[in-house]
């Protein structure tokens, strides 16, 4: 392993780059000064190509490439340019990045500017220590990852990720641990058509109480065979997330909406959940009908995946992170998606999570911990040089 670029990481740079990306404000939908950021610092570092993708709504997502021989491999680090709002319980002021003991407190920290810091730098230290690659580095900044993944789309729809063979990503994660898949996430809604009457004269059909019927059946935990992976020792998810329907007019409601959330398992399909609904919808036992629908979004759904243990990609990263760790690493399943759930099942790219750690995130006072953030900022190094056949 090449040793400069190693030895041009700092802990005191760490800090600073997350502090300075903590202080710019990039809200789901206003990432436009994050993108400008990221477009200056890949121009610093001498990217042989620099791309913004504009997506309505959003900010741009930002694409960076460093090019090596064109038969060699393309790997592509990605890092999402958004965050949540700041919801209220802040004891800091969430755009000041504040330092208590260990923690770095401020709005996306963990989520993931602490990671994005970790990222950069790894991609500053192997770019100004001259190191020849024998592959292609991307670095891209994805818009909307918060929402709809509308800037995943966008760099997947543009063809600028021919060839890439892997990505890492940068999310939240505990220490000791490589996220290598997945659950997937799809939103189910039930529509239910009832019958409407005056509601003092008749008792009609109220699609209302057809949905709380079904909430009502969904809220037994046994109600679906959520499935289970012993290996990760994780189990699918079904959450009712909204009931919408009636009003204050003195009639019988016709029609109500049921919204299920549904965490599913790789190998699980989105067919097989739709027919336990359909199960549950019958043994409720309503008195109008109803349709299922689901997956009513603009981009693709968030499928579940799995980059499989035994695979080179998962090998090397694991080694890597276990020599910065000093021990054994857990392969683990990620509960929820993200941006990588796009690239590993829409765009056939293999990817893997692997961030720092942190707390509170996507709520009041979130914080990455400053002191995991060198040994992942150093773990992308070693995987740059070693996946793109760096110079020994």
């Amino acid at each position: 392993m090449h040793r400069e670029p190693l030895a041009r990481l700092s802990h005191a740079r760490l800090v600073e780059l997350t502090e300075t990306l903590v202080a710019i404000p990039s809200v789901t939908g206003n990432e436009q000064a994050m993108a400008d950021w990221l477009a200056a610092f890949l121009h610093t570092n001498r990217a042989s190509m620099v791309q913004r993708l504009a997506v309505p709504e959003a900010g741009d997502t930002v694409f960076g490439r460093w090019d090596g021989p064109a038969d060699g491999p393309v790997l592509m680090l990605n890092l999402h340019l958004d965050t949540f709002d700041a919801f209220a319980g802040w004891q800091t002021p969430p755009f000041t990045p504040t330092t208590i003991g260990d923690r770095l407190y401020g709005l996306g920290a963990h989520d993931m500017k602490g990671g994005a810091a970790c990222l950069l730098a790894a991609v500053e230290a192997v770019i100004r220590s001259g190191v020849p690659l024998g592959g292609t580095l991307i670095v891209s900044g994805t818009s909307d990852e918060e929402n709809w993944s509308r800037g995943a789309h966008a760099l997947l729809d543009s063809g600028l990720l021919a060839r890439c063979g892997a990505c890492l990503v940068p999310e939240p994660s505990a220490t000791g641990t490589l996220t290598i898949g997945q659950r997937g996430r799809h939103v189910f809604r039930i529509r239910l058509h009832g019958q409407s009457m005056h509601a003092a004269f008749g008792r009609g059909i109220n699609a209302v109480s057809d949905a709380a019927r079904i909430a009502a059946l969904l809220a037994d935990p046994a109600a679906v065979e959520l499935g289970y992976d012993p290996a990760f020792d994780l189990s699918g998810s079904l959450c009712v997330i909204g009931l919408h329907g009636g009003g204050t007019l003195i009639v019988v409601p016709e029609a109500a909406d049921l919204f299920i959330d549904r965490h599913l398992l790789p190998g699980q399909t989105v067919a097989d959940a739709a027919a336990q609904l359909h199960a549950v919808v019958a043994q409720a036992g309503i008195e109008g009908h109803y349709a299922l629908t689901w997956d009513e979004r603009p981009t693709p759904a968030p499928g579940a995946f799995l980059v499989p243990p035994g695979s080179p990609l998962v090998q090397l990263v694991q080694r890597h992170l276990e020599a910065e760790h000093g021990g054994p690493v857990r392969l683990v399943l990620g509960r929820s998606v993200a941006d990588t759930s796009h690239f590993a099942v829409h765009g056939g790219i293999p990817t893997l999570i692997c961030g720092p750690d942190g707390g509170n995130t996507c709520m009041a006072n979130e914080y990455v911990q400053l002191s995991t953030l060198l040994p992942i900022a150093r773990t992308y190094v070693r995987t740059i040089i070693d996946y793109l056949g760096g110079a020994a």
